[in-house]
Order: structure tokens, then sequence, then C-alpha cells
């Protein structure tokens, strides 16, 4: 990994112009979009009619030409927007914050190439692959069923303790487990700490008062990723708990990691964007204060991210211009909800999207709570029922036993915000006389994993 970790910082270390930028990320996206034009059957079909050329001669020109791709378009035409010419080595299916699963293919020399990139940011806070890792996270493996699902659980706990990671379940969360969290995290001594925003926010409010025994941990950083720190003052919290610098990566399930915030003592940087991966160009105002953000591919994807309406926005540098982002302020991403129980557990949203997505037939879900009360509301046309609410039950069981009994309800359209979105949770506060519904918060920060 060394010299490709190397190679990768020297890249960056350059001192380009935001020209000469452009004109290596031009170079990049001419390489890639040779062989696309060939393999890939919507831009061979648009190069062929005319209505593409066969080389861009700007970036500028490119954004004016290539249409973008919505997410719409990925969960319908994948197969005309993916490589066809080898199969894919891994999949990654993700609900992201609507509750509608998509598979993303994936080929291993993807993940090869990300790997640089994660490194060299961590290097940034004295992060070593060798550093002892503790993280407040979530895997589907670990709800799996049958000996199957309980090889690869198993299996996934190998996999942590031979990479040297403690991972403490954020799929189920109150106050005594993240008090039980932090016993572990102590006994554990790990030299950094990796979680859900949300998650690690809510470790720092519930532990402030061990702060001198988690200061004594002299931990290099602690990450935030996943989702938006759910409140401005999160990082501080981090500060102030954990006595260490807090830190966000910035990517998403599609990308991998595309960006990092610098290191600051207190509260949390502006984002470094991996520039040499991918080209970032930021549109129009969006509805969170920010500005849209669209992604491209600089290097090879089993399927290529072209001009990708990510759906994130950023909080740009006054002086940067809007094309071959390197840098933002801030990154306005998705926040996930905890869903507070009857008896006041609160469960990490993740633990629903990482369950009912492996349920067969299930097209799309949302999740609604009420004073504790939990339905599911699930789109799922082609499925057996009787056999669906046996696994999506079984599923919830492993989340928490109040579940196994939670309502599903079978329906062809799912709640909407006024603004046309479709949450994966949905908070129904009317109960207590303050209003309608509300979706899953939104914040300032960033995520990855989506």
């Amino acid at each position: 990994m060394m010299p490709a970790l190397i190679e990768r910082e020297n890249g960056y270390r350059a001192n380009f112009s935001p020209e000469q930028r452009l004109a290596w990320q031009l170079d990049r996206v001419n390489e890639n979009w040779l062989v696309q034009q060939e393999r890939i059957p919507a831009y061979r079909d648009a190069v062929r009619s005319g209505a593409l050329p066969g080389r861009f001669e700007s970036m500028a020109q490119f954004c004016e030409l290539v249409p973008p791709t919505t997410k719409k378009m990925v969960q319908t035409q994948m197969d005309r927007l993916s490589d066809p010419s080898r199969p894919e080595d891994f999949a990654y299916t993700t609900g992201g914050s609507t509750g509608e699963p998509t598979k993303f293919p994936f080929w291993n020399s993807e993940h090869r190439h990300s790997i640089p990139d994660r490194w060299m940011c961590r290097r940034w806070y004295g992060v070593q692959p060798d550093d002892k890792l503790f993280m407040i996270w979530g895997h589907s493996h670990l709800l799996g069923s049958g000996v199957k699902g309980k090889v690869k659980g198993q299996w996934r706990v190998w996999k942590d303790r031979a990479l040297g990671y403690y991972r403490f379940s954020a799929y189920q969360l109150d106050p005594d487990k993240l008090r039980r969290a932090c016993d572990e995290m102590l006994r554990y001594r790990p030299a950094y700490m990796v979680c859900y925003s949300a998650a690690l926010d809510y470790f720092c409010r519930v532990n402030e008062d061990r702060a001198k025994d988690l200061h004594a941990l002299k931990l290099k950083m602690a990450v935030g990723t996943g989702e938006s720190f759910p409140f401005d003052d999160s990082p501080q919290w981090v500060n102030r708990t954990l006595g260490c610098r807090c830190a966000m990566e910035y990517g998403s399930v599609e990308t991998s990691i595309m960006g990092f915030s610098v290191p600051e003592t207190r509260g949390l940087g502006a984002f470094d964007l991996f520039w040499r991966s991918y080209f970032i160009e930021a549109g129009e105002g969006g509805p969170s204060g920010g500005r849209g953000i669209r992604i491209t591919s600089l290097f090879p994807k089993k399927f290529p991210l072209i001009r990708y309406e990510i759906g994130d926005e950023v909080t740009m540098f006054d002086e940067d211009a809007p094309l071959g982002l390197s840098r933002v302020r801030r990154i306005v991403g998705k926040t996930l909800s905890f869903v507070t129980l009857a008896d006041g557990t609160k469960v990490h949203s993740v633990a629903f999207e990482h369950s009912i997505r492996t349920v067969p037939g299930v097209e799309r879900f949302q999740l609604v709570s009420k004073g504790g009360a939990i339905t599911l509301k699930v789109i799922a046309p082609t499925a057996d029922r009787q056999k669906a609410v046996a696994a999506i039950h079984a599923l919830m069981f492993k989340i928490h036993p109040s579940l196994a009994t939670a309502e599903i309800e079978f329906t062809d359209q799912l709640i909407q915000t006024v603004a046309g979105k479709t949450p994966m949770v949905i908070v129904d506060r009317s109960h207590l006389g303050v209003g309608q519904t509300e979706q899953a918060m939104f914040a300032s920060g960033g995520g990855t994993s989506r």
C-alpha cells in the first residue's frame, strides 16, 4: 500500500493552479470516455448517434453536453449505464435515506483505488494502518439468520479482529448500551474511533461524566461518517468528552471516500475533496441552503459515475469556481435518525435499512414512528405477503424483541414531504400536539456508506 499511498500524496501536493487541475481531470475523463463509449450501451449509442462527441475539449464542454445521471436512471437503467466487459466482483445494496433499495456493482480494483485516499487523510491525524480502531457501527451480516447468516456474521467478527477493529453494534442504542460501549472502549484502548455521526454525538453526550477516563486514552481522532452530524455543536461534544480532534469522512456507497475534513483543534474543519479520483461540480442552490453537486469518476468503474446527482449540497469558498471543486467549507448530506421505541430504546434507522432490504420482493419501505409504536409501510407487489411478513418480523426481532409484532402495511404509495421527497423514516409527533409528520432531520456535515 505504501508506494501507492506516497504516489497519491505526491499527486495532491503538486502545486497545480485551478486551470492545471481541470486540464489533468479532462485528460482522465477523456481516457475513461474512450473505453466507456465502446463498452457501455448508453454512451456508445450517444456517441454513434452524434449526440455526444468522442472527445471533450474542456470540462466546461463536458458539463454542457453530457446530461446528468439521476438516481431514477440508476434504478431503472443500470444495464445500460454499467460496463458489461467483465462481471461484478461484489455489489452493495442501499436504501439511502429513501428506503428504496438500489444495487450498485463494483470491481475489486475500485476498492483498491480508494485505499490510498482513505489512509492519506487518516495520516493527517497521525493514524497508521496498524493502529487499533473502535467502531460504533453496523453490518448487515450481523443480522443474518440460519446457518449461512451465522457463518457470515462470525466471519465478520473474525475479519474485524484480524484488522484490529472492535465493532460495537450501532443498531440498538440507549444510555445503558452506550455506557457499556464506553466500558468496552476503555478496556480495548484504541488509537482512534469511527462511528455513525449520530451515534458518535449520542455516545459523547451520554458519557460526558467519563471524560477524564476517555481523555486518558489519548485518541488521535474520532470520525463521524455515514451521515451528517445531528447538531451544530456535535463536534464540540466530541472534543469535550473524548479529548481529541473531531473528523468527518465524506463519501457514499456509490463512490466510497471522496473527501475528509482537515484537522482542527476545536470543532470540525473544512473538507478537502479528492479531485484526483472525482470531478465534482457545484450546481444551483438546493433546498438545504447549499449548492447541489454532481460527481464524475476519474478511474475505471463497473458503474462509472457520469455527472451523477448524488443528492448532497455543499457550501463553497467564495473565491472558488464551481467546476472541479478541490475543497468546500461544509457538506450538507443526510442525517439518519434514531427511532425511539415504547420502552425508550433508541434504534438507529440504518438497522432497518440493513435488514429489510434483504427480504425478497420488497421494492421500497418506510418506517412510521408514533409514540413508540412502529408501522412499516412496504411496497412489494410481487412478494408472497405471508412469507414477507414472517421474514420482516424475524429480522426486526433481532433488532429489538418488541418489533416482532410491529404492524406491517402493504401499500402502493409511501408518505411524501411537501417537497416531494420520500424519507425512509417518518416521525409522527401529532400525538404530542406539536404538528404533523416530520422527516428525519437534515443538518450540516457529510457522510459515507449511505
